[in-house]
C-alpha cells in the first residue's frame, strides 16, 4: 500500500511539470549562465578605436563564434522560462539580449531596419524599457539620409567629418576601386522617396556629392 501512494505522489508531481511561476531557484541558475556569457565577452580583445569596421565586423563574428553553441542554448532556457512563468525579470533579461543585438545592427553594420525589428521585439517583451524606445527614435532618424544634414556635406570634407554628419552607411553601399594610386569611393544613401544620394571621396576627401544620385522607383526618367 506505501508503495502503491508513494507511486501516485510520484505520478502526481509528474504530472504537476515545472512551476507556471516566477521562482529564484531557476532564475539564480538563469543569472549564473549570463555571468559566464557576459564574462566571455569582456574577455575578448576589443579593436583599436580607430580600426577599420571590417575589422570591427570580423572580431565582432568571432566573439559570436565562441559564445554561439552555450548562447543560443542559453537564450531557449530563458525563453521557455519567461514563457512558463510570465517572470518579468526574464522578459527585462531577453530586451536586453534584443537591444545588444539591435545596437550591432545599428551602430556596427549601419543596417537600421534590422536593428528596428530587434528594438521592437524589446519593446514587446518589455513594454516599460527606456533604451528600446529611444534607440527606436534614433534608429528612424538614420534610417534615410536628412537633406539638411546631406546639403552640410562640402568638397574638401574628411570621411570622419561626413560620418558625423550623415553616418557612415552599410558596408554594401560603398563602393571603391583604385586607379593610379588613388582610392576613389562613393558612399550611397537611401532617401525617404525610395531614391538615393551620393559623396563621392578621392583619397577620403570629398570631392563631389550628388542629393538625386538614384531616382526613386517608378520616378520618370529623363
Amino acid at each position: 500500500m506505501r508503495q502503491f501512494l508513494a507511486l501516485v505522489l510520484l505520478a502526481a508531481a509528474c504530472a504537476s511539470g515545472p512551476p507556471t511561476q516566477p521562482n529564484d531557484r531557476e532564475w539564480s541558475q538563469i543569472l549564473n549562465d549570463d555571468a559566464w556569457i557576459e564574462s566571455v565577452r569582456k574577455a575578448q580583445p576589443a579593436p583599436p578605436a580607430d580600426a577599420p569596421r571590417k575589422q570591427q565586423i570580423e572580431m565582432t563574428l568571432e566573439t559570436h563564434k565562441k559564445l554561439e553553441p552555450t548562447y543560443v542554448a542559453f537564450i531557449d532556457k530563458v525563453r521557455e522560462y519567461n514563457d512558463r512563468t510570465h517572470d518579468p525579470r526574464a522578459a527585462k533579461l531577453l530586451a536586453a539580449e534584443k537591444i545588444r543585438m539591435g545596437d550591432e545592427y545599428m551602430n556596427l553594420l549601419s543596417r537600421y531596419d534590422k536593428a528596428l525589428e530587434y528594438y521592437h521585439a524589446a519593446v514587446q517583451l518589455d513594454p516599460t524599457n527606456q533604451d528600446a524606445q529611444q534607440r527606436i527614435a534614433t534608429a528612424e532618424s538614420r534610417r534615410y539620409v536628412s537633406i539638411t544634414a546631406f546639403a552640410d556635406v562640402h568638397t574638401g570634407m574628411k570621411e570622419d567629418d561626413v560620418k558625423k554628419l550623415v553616418g557612415l552607411p552599410r558596408e554594401d553601399w560603398i563602393k571603391q576601386v583604385v586607379q593610379n594610386g588613388r582610392a576613389y569611393s562613393v558612399w550611397i544613401y537611401p532617401k525617404a522617396d525610395g531614391g538615393a544620394s551620393a559623396i563621392y571621396f578621392d583619397n577620403g576627401v570629398v570631392y563631389h556629392t550628388n542629393w538625386n544620385a538614384a531616382a526613386p522607383p517608378g520616378a520618370p526618367t529623363r
